[in-house]
């Protein structure tokens, strides 16, 4: 298979995924909502990540945004934000339910913009090492202020990375076994480790995601969560 479709095939597996998580979630409307910013979010990244952390083959060229961004941007707001309503019964605490933090959450989100441009753009350290580190952090803030939502962020931030793991090994393993090595940009310490062909960079960014993008419904809307059920089999 052509290179120029590895991103296609990475993001389509993403949207499968995507689409296990939507058919489990009761909440299916947000879902998509917010999904259609990701997509968003997904094209304006590579403005950091173009220019150390790889340059992808696409349907348009090579390092050229497209719709391989939007689908994955699309794809990893919804799986990272609602994976943990295809997998626990969450009930609303209508009791202990607050103002919205529409301001606080604005905020939350240019800090994130402004850490990776000042720190990746303007001096110069890897966006691998700042993306991650910059979801981490956030995560933490957003954990103090509400640590009732810890538990959600833990969870699905290791079933977020059970499934890249898996999503990662099918497209950089058995389809397209040399892609890091012809379009990353990761000859770091740490950035450039692999298992099984997988960048560590890769599976921490989705770790430290899906930790911080499962807390933004609870966070932003003042929703509080009743103690979680798991499903039965």
């Amino acid at each position: 298979m052509d290179d120029k479709y590895a991103y296609l095939t990475l993001s389509l597996l993403y949207m499968l995924a995507w689409a296990v998580v939507y058919w489990k979630s009761p909440w299916k409307k947000g879902m998509v909502k917010v999904g259609a910013v990701g997509g968003l979010m997904g094209v304006i990244a590579e403005v950091w990540y173009f220019r150390d952390y790889w340059r992808p083959p696409t349907l348009f060229g090579e390092a050229v945004a497209g719709i391989e961004d939007y689908l994955i941007g699309f794809a990893l707001f919804g799986v990272g934000g609602y994976i943990h309503s295809s997998f626990t019964k969450l009930e609303i605490d209508y009791e202990k339910h607050t103002p919205a933090k529409n301001r606080d959450f604005f905020i939350l989100f240019l800090l994130g913009c402004t850490s990776l441009t000042v720190f990746s753009v303007v001096l110069g350290i890897h966006s691998g090492y700042v993306t991650f580190l910059t979801f981490f952090f956030l995560s933490v803030y957003i954990w103090f202020q509400r640590p009732d939502l810890i538990h959600i962020s833990i969870k699905s931030a290791f079933a977020t990375l059970g499934i890249s793991f898996l999503i990662y090994y099918v497209n950089f393993n058995l389809l397209f076994p040399h892609f890091w090595d012809k379009y990353g940009m990761l000859e770091k310490p740490v950035l450039g480790f692999r298992i099984l062909n997988i960048p560590l960079s890769e599976m921490l960014w989705h770790f430290t995601w899906a930790m911080l993008c499962s807390m933004f419904r609870g966070y932003r809307n003042g929703v509080y969560y009743k103690n979680p059920k798991v499903l039965q089999a």
